[in-house]
């Protein structure tokens, strides 16, 4: 039993090695299929003033190519600052947000999707619960690199 049991864990290790390996030829840098070739979009004066359930939401986004796209929504929930929430049109872009608390408390942050659905390119930026507190806008603008979307 023992000797079929070696066998067994020797011929799936060496399998493992036998797997394909992306290889990058000499002098050529890796391309990453998933990074759009475009410059960077910021996310500029963000803004989240919450009062009796309600969260609201403004700020721009430049992707360096077109006009700053003004972004203004709601959100409702108990607590607003955690709900999450989905389709917040802002021009040609679709906004969503999600909150999370997985680093325990006073460490909550939220995430949002902005996706160019023309462009089919989304970036993630994302904001702590201090960073988002009291209302007040967010300093310094942050820059994300788009992804292309499949």
């Amino acid at each position: 039993m023992k000797f079929t049991t070696s066998i067994l864990a020797a011929v799936l290790s060496t399998a493992a090695f036998a797997s394909p390996v992306e290889i990058e030829a000499r002098d050529t840098p890796a391309v990453d299929m998933m990074v759009a070739a475009a410059p960077q979009w910021t996310i500029e004066s963000m803004k989240r003033v919450c009062a009796s359930g309600t969260c609201n939401w403004s700020f721009k986004i430049d992707n360096h190519v077109a006009a700053p796209v003004t972004c203004k929504f709601s959100v409702k929930g108990s607590p607003a600052t955690q709900t999450d929430s989905s389709g917040n049109q802002c021009g040609i872009y679709t906004v969503s947000t999600g909150w999370s608390g997985q680093f325990g408390a006073g460490n909550g942050f939220t995430t949002l999707a902005v996706v160019d659905n023309n462009k089919k390119q989304i970036i993630y930026p994302a904001y702590t619960d201090k960073q988002l507190a009291s209302g007040k806008v967010v300093k310094p603008d942050q820059s994300y690199t788009p992804q292309n979307l499949p």
